[in-house]
């Protein structure tokens, strides 16, 4: 197999370098720099190698923290300007965190940076890594440097919005030192490409042709862009209501703090015992305002303001059925926030800028048709909950 280093102007049968190469200054040192992992940590690593490199050579400063194995790394977890020398000694996570730089030639005024930390077979997903670029949380792939495509492996995609929020394809010759980086996929672009990738039971397949940008668009995105710019896309999954009958309790839902309430306990309050029509199934989900934004969940630290959305199945002896949506504040007597506004479908109510209320509620006929519901605080934060699927009502 030709070397990628074998790009002699003079040879006739010399192979050129793909475009995005780029090879590492000492590659005598790249030998060994995976050993304790196996060849597959070993591209990774090199990879990640190239990267500081050309970082450093570019001068952009940009901080580089990996992750540990086992350990699980939210975007801004890092700060943009955070050092090694800023006392992070105590920090178990401290020794993958560095400035990029050079990688300890002891020259005077660069300070050695110690080696990534070494992880065991297995605990980077085969032949890639996650690691924090300036915040951004980016998926690392790895293949040999030959191949036509590399394996993208669904685990890395399947913690919601903890997923990476790039991938960077490598293609890594680590005998000589070598890694082409054709560019990167946002986690929009790379969904686009390969739906149902985390609900996938093996590795979806991308070629090189997939990718786009080299380093350079790497770069711009990360510099330019806040992380929270690129979080990865929440699914969109249907929440079936008459799943409720059977106790279940769809996982779009559940991740909202919702949980089944026993009917008489999702009796809406003030309506009298003779009008109230049988209760199917009741969700309640609990929420908060914290510094202006809604908030799901039983205790959010800092809520200025509890309150608890509820939707409530009810149907009649004639095999009618509808939903009740209503938002009322956490205890008897309060008043909601004001600008407040609930959303069912196409209509709204909402609380007022003047005054708050005691309660919203919107009540629609449960048919075939999906319903979206949602919740908005005055011009800003928005909540807006899985839509619910109905079956046909019993004939």
């Amino acid at each position: 197999m030709a070397s990628p280093r074998d790009d002699d102007q003079d040879d006739p049968l010399a192979l050129p370098l793909p475009p995005h190469t780029l090879l590492l200054d000492d590659p005598d040192s790249s030998a060994g720099v995976g050993a304790a992992v196996g060849p597959h940590g070993e591209r990774s690593a090199l990879a990640l190698r190239v990267l500081r490199q050309q970082i450093e050579e570019l001068g952009l400063g940009l901080t580089l923290r990996e992750e540990p194995a086992g350990a699980r790394i939210g975007p801004g977890a890092a700060g943009r300007d955070r050092r090694p020398e800023d006392g992070t000694a105590g920090d178990p996570l401290a020794t993958g965190l560095f400035a990029a730089g050079p990688l300890g030639d002891g020259t005077p005024g660069n300070k050695p940076l110690a080696e990534p930390p070494r992880q065991a077979p297995g605990a980077a997903d085969g032949e890639g890594q996650t690691f924090l670029l300036q915040g951004f949380r980016v998926r690392l792939q790895c293949a040999p440097f030959w191949a036509e495509e590399l394996a993208v492996p669904p685990q890395p995609w399947r913690n919601g919005r903890r997923s990476p929020q790039l991938l960077l394809g490598a293609w890594v010759d680590e005998d000589n030192g070598a890694v082409r980086l054709p560019g990167v996929l946002t986690a929009s672009e790379l969904l686009q490409r390969c739906p149902g990738l985390a609900a996938g039971e093996g590795p979806r397949r991308l070629p090189a042709t997939a990718f786009s940008g080299g380093l350079d668009r790497l770069f711009q995105l990360v510099r330019l862009l806040p992380p929270e710019a690129l979080l990865p896309p929440r699914p969109v999954l249907g929440v079936a209501v008459r799943d409720w009958l059977e106790g279940v309790l769809a996982e779009g839902l559940a991740a909202l703090g919702a949980e089944l309430l026993p009917p008489t306990a999702g009796a809406f309050r003030g309506a009298p015992v003779e009008r109230r029509p049988q209760t199917l199934a009741t969700v309640l989900i609990p929420l908060a305002l914290v510094l202006g934004r809604i908030e799901t969940g039983p205790s959010p630290a800092g809520a200025s303001e509890r309150f608890r959305l509820l939707l409530r199945l009810c149907g009649n002896t004639d095999g009618s059925e509808w939903l009740e949506v209503r938002l009322e504040p956490d205890l008897p007597g309060d008043l909601l926030p004001q600008r407040l506004t609930l959303q069912v479908g196409d209509r709204a109510v909402d609380t007022g800028a003047d005054g708050g209320s005691g309660s919203l509620e919107v009540t629609v006929p449960a048919r075939g048709e999906s319903l979206v519901i949602g919740l908005r605080h005055g011009g800003g934060s928005q909540l807006e909950l899985p839509p619910l699927h109905f079956a046909l009502a019993p004939s």
